[in-house]
């Protein structure tokens, strides 16, 4: 057994695996993804006792109860896989990492260990800003895209791919956006790149190319963080190119390129929500608290909800007429209110009065009104819940976190196929979206009868240190017949809810608005083993 050292912190070790999961290598193999997260956050929990062949192949594979390791070579087969994914990653894309994973041979317990930085990323940040007089924050600048195909008529799609990525870039409220492609008939676009960037303050930078494979066109885009000279994201796609669809293609992919950089689970704002998370650096603007607010919503621990708390806390008291800064506090307290943490009801009467002051200094803010529509649902108003929600996803089609959150909750007041498209299409387009979206599609597939479905979905939803996870895979495992595994899950449970079984019709109903599945529910639970 490899214990974890106390010296790591349980948040570090998730990002890790989450940044791992998201990696060139593991993104498309969602079942040795789902190994690792699964054997990782069985260890965070304490149950390294259960990391044994029958056991992953029930809970990660789906085998059934009669499921036998020593015959079927299945777990041990994918362990290798694991394995040597895992050593690829670290000398490769995660040579750098602090935190490294890895498998010894014989056994599925990760040995997790980090090394020491010299420096922080954070501070590194600090003294760049410092030594240059500058403010760093979410700004990027877009340099023109090269054209390697060899044929000057690709030109014009190289720069139009750099104009529309800028347009679709502003879209996005957090960001400042710098468009370079003047550089563009510049025999060398890098130069001068470094003092041109700087002096306006630029953190991020992306860049990319355009390429022919016989009818088709590889276009490869990366994203740079100039204060670490470290690439951190970069994805190719492959388009058919025709005369026909040139301006499709400048439009599309620069849709798909700004969502996976822009949006408030895209690699800009989480690269600086994590680091801002790493460091006990303070810089108490509004803009810092977001970034906390941000990096809360996608790790939901105890730790960042306590630092995002704070920062949005310090926000209102020195500027109590920040619109903003009241919203994101109010949906804090939504949270607390929600998962039933201590002082929920303060944080209930805190949500009403915060929210609907939110919305009477910034009526217009997006994130306002959708935390005004979360006010709603929790307070049980329907209709306005309706209206404002409806008003969001109208015109928030670029704002992941926003359009997120009304697709969750009008899930959960019952327009299933909506919000199941919604975040489906979220989950897809972005590597760091929340976890707990997979309540709402396990909950999809679990009002249809489509256990298995609803299993899968809700092995995807590993956040330790919440109840809810453990509560929807013993329901559904319940329905399955799998004693054992919902036992484990019921557990664990109540190891964070001890009152649960009797609190338990109270708790559900604060998320799920239909009595007909809330009952549902209910009954997975007691099939589980659960007295509710």
């Amino acid at each position: 057994m490899y214990p974890v050292s106390s010296e790591i912190e349980e948040r570090l070790i998730i990002k890790q695996v989450e940044k791992i999961n998201s990696s060139e290598d593991f993104r498309t193999k969602d079942l040795l993804c789902r190994f690792l997260s699964y054997i990782v956050s069985e260890q965070l929990a304490g149950r390294e006792q259960n990391l044994k062949g029958y056991n992953i192949g029930i809970d990660v594979f789906n085998r059934g109860e009669d499921f036998d390791p020593i015959q079927d070579s299945l777990v041990r087969i994918h362990a290798g896989r694991l394995r040597r994914l895992l050593k690829l990653y670290y000398l490769q894309e995660g040579k750098n990492d602090e935190i490294r994973i890895e498998i010894p041979k014989g056994a599925y317990f990760p040995k997790i260990t980090s090394k020491i930085k010299e420096q922080s990323s954070h501070a590194k940040i600090a003294q760049f800003a410092e030594q240059n007089n500058i403010e760093v924050d979410a700004k990027v600048a877009v340099f023109p895209f090269k054209n390697l195909t060899g044929d000057d008529e690709c030109n014009y799609l190289t720069s139009g791919i750099s104009e529309e990525l800028s347009i679709e870039l502003t879209k996005y409220e957090d960001l400042s956006v710098y468009n370079f492609a003047y550089f563009e008939n510049n025999d060398n676009p890098e130069s001068g790149f470094k003092n041109h960037v700087e002096s306006r303050g630029v953190r991020f930078v992306v860049g990319g190319s355009v390429n022919k494979i016989g009818k088709q066109v590889k276009i490869l885009a990366h994203l740079t963080d100039i204060t670490e000279d470290r690439q951190i994201w970069a994805e190719s796609f492959l388009k058919e190119l025709t005369l026909e669809n040139l301006f499709e293609i400048q439009e599309t992919l620069s849709k798909e390129i700004a969502i996976k950089i822009g949006s408030e689970y895209g690699a800009i704002l989480q690269k600086l929500a994590f680091d801002s998370g790493q460091s006990e650096f303070q810089n108490l603007d509004t803009y810092n608290a977001v970034l906390k607010f941000y990096y809360f919503q996608v790790h939901l621990t105890p730790e960042s909800g306590e630092t995002a708390f704070k920062a949005l806390n310090e926000v209102v008291t020195k500027d109590p007429e920040s619109g903003l800064a009241l919203a994101l506090l109010a949906a804090m307290h939504a949270t607390s209110y929600l998962l039933d943490l201590p002082d929920a009801k303060t944080s209930f009467e805190m949500l009403g009065t915060l929210s609907e002051k939110a919305g009477r200094l910034a009526p217009n803010s997006l994130m306002v009104k959708t935390v005004l529509a979360v006010k709603c649902f929790v307070y049980n108003d329907k209709e306005r819940f309706l209206h404002l929600a409806g008003e969001c996803l109208s015109i928030s089609q670029n704002s992941s976190l926003r359009t997120g959150i009304s697709a969750f909750y009008i899930s959960l007041y019952g327009d299933w196929e909506r919000g199941k498209k919604l975040l489906d299409k979220l989950m897809y387009q972005n590597i760091g979206y929340p976890l707990y979206f997979h309540a709402c599609t396990m909950l999809y597939y679990y009002r249809k009868n489509e256990y298995k479905m609803a299993l899968k979905e809700a092995n995807k939803y590993i956040v330790p240190t919440l109840f809810w996870a453990p509560l929807l895979r013993a329901a559904v495992m319940g329905q399955l017949n799998l004693k054992t595994e919902a036992q484990k899950n019921i557990d664990h449970l109540l190891k964070h809810k001890p009152d649960f079984e009797q609190q338990a019709v109270y708790l559900i109903s604060r998320y799920v608005k239909e009595d007909e599945l809330v009952n549902h529910v209910l009954e997975g639970l007691r099939k589980a083993g659960m007295k509710v």
